[in-house]
């Protein structure tokens, strides 16, 4: 399936001025984006440390800085694609470059941060920094109106393999080796090793185990839990994990494209890369729940945070007060199951919200969110993500 998707940094992009790092975790669309959005005079792709892909002819890297340079003398746009890959003997060279045009650098990692950034870095002080994430939620929805294949479509990658939830639940040997594939990629990027404790805790992740004790009591490595929380900060430093606040001591970890994340569940619990078998349940609900939930929080001005001891699916936090809990549901709600979350829900919060993906749920709370309530707030938080 070939579908464009709108996003909110179309804006950010097409009203660049100055020079500026693109970066993010890859197959995000960071590329896409640029070529459908900025219109580059110039645009350089490196393959590696001594070649670059330019209008599909190799180059090296002298002729794409020359150029690069000519194109900024005449004020022009030039992006230099994949930046991570260039040797930083040519970070000096560009350092020197007349400020006359819109020079853009693209990585693919998040380390590229910290070193452009770094106070011995030639480019200090010339450029900004611009990330690239997956794509937010409402965005999606707004455009398909279906809540759970916009939940899978928020990583880009995803959207030219299939066209309904189904279909990506039939498939999941090939989306399992594809997500290893694109693992190791950020890891080679990272300038990292995806060992195998790596690989387990994503797996692990994945499969909703999410407490660092509990897995550090599974992986058993050397250093106990200090090496798994400490490993677990690095690959959300890469992009891959995504960290969410809780009521307890602990931080809830989770993998932060839901795509990878069944695909790890998949793996972890069925070996799907090496059997060939049907499985028949995804924990779609609880991507569903993360998605909804990080819109909720940003329709509330709020934070997002989770419950563990009260098992309630989202909390919106202000100031580190609790403001709002919802109770996030793929079918429908009952009237028994719509009270005992209310009455569960009002220990924590002031108000309490109920979510159905399927029809609205019973008036027993703050707010009832059916499908048409949840597009109308998609469509208020991407409009004003857009502005």
């Amino acid at each position: 399936m070939k579908l464009y998707l709108r996003r909110r940094e179309e804006r950010k992009i097409k009203d660049l001025k100055n020079w500026t790092l693109i970066y993010g975790r890859r197959k995000t669309g960071k590329s896409t984006l640029i070529k459908k959005n900025l219109n580059p005079d110039y645009y350089a792709l490196i393959a590696d440390s001594k070649n670059a892909i330019v209008y599909d002819e190799i180059v090296t890297l002298d002729d794409v800085i020359r150029q690069v340079k000519e194109v900024l003398y005449n004020e022009g746009i030039a992006v230099i694609d994949e930046f991570q890959r260039i040797p930083q003997i040519y970070w000096s060279i560009i350092s020197n470059f007349e400020r006359r045009g819109v020079l853009v650098l693209v990585g693919s990692s998040y380390g590229i941060v910290n070193e452009v950034f770094d106070r011995n870095s030639p480019l200090l002080g010339l450029f900004t920094p611009l990330e690239i994430d997956i794509i937010s939620y409402e965005d999606v929805l707004t455009q398909l109106k279906d809540p759970v294949l916009s939940t899978l479509y928020r990583d880009p990658w995803v959207v030219q393999f299939v066209d309904s939830y189904d279909e990506f639940s039939k498939r999941l040997k090939e989306f399992s080796l594809i997500s290893k594939g694109l693992i190791g990629e950020v890891f080679r990027e990272e300038d990292r090793q995806l060992t195998d404790i790596y690989y387990k805790i994503l797996l692990l992740l994945g499969e909703g185990i999410w407490r660092t004790s509990e897995i550090s009591g599974i992986i058993q490595p050397k250093g106990g839990e200090g090496t798994i929380s400490s490993m677990i900060n690095k690959l959300a430093k890469m992009g891959l994990v995504q960290k969410i606040s809780t009521t307890s001591r602990e931080n809830y970890y989770k993998i932060k494209s839901p795509p990878l994340s069944l695909s790890l569940y998949a793996e972890s619990k069925y070996a799907v890369s090496e059997i060939d078998r049907e499985v028949n349940y995804l924990p779609i609900g609880r991507e569903v729940q993360f998605s909804v939930g990080e819109m909720l929080a940003k329709y509330f001005d709020g934070a997002q945070w989770y419950s563990p001891k009260e098992d309630i699916d989202v909390l919106i936090m202000k100031r580190r007060k609790p403001l709002w809990a919802f109770e996030i549901k793929m079918g429908e709600i009952s009237n028994s199951e719509a009270k005992d979350a209310v009455r569960r829900m009002s220990r924590v919060a002031e108000k309490m919200g109920l979510v159905s993906l399927r029809e609205k749920p019973p008036d027993y709370g703050d707010l009832s969110i059916g499908p048409n309530e949840l597009l109308e707030i998609a469509e208020e938080v991407s409009k004003r993500g857009s502005e």
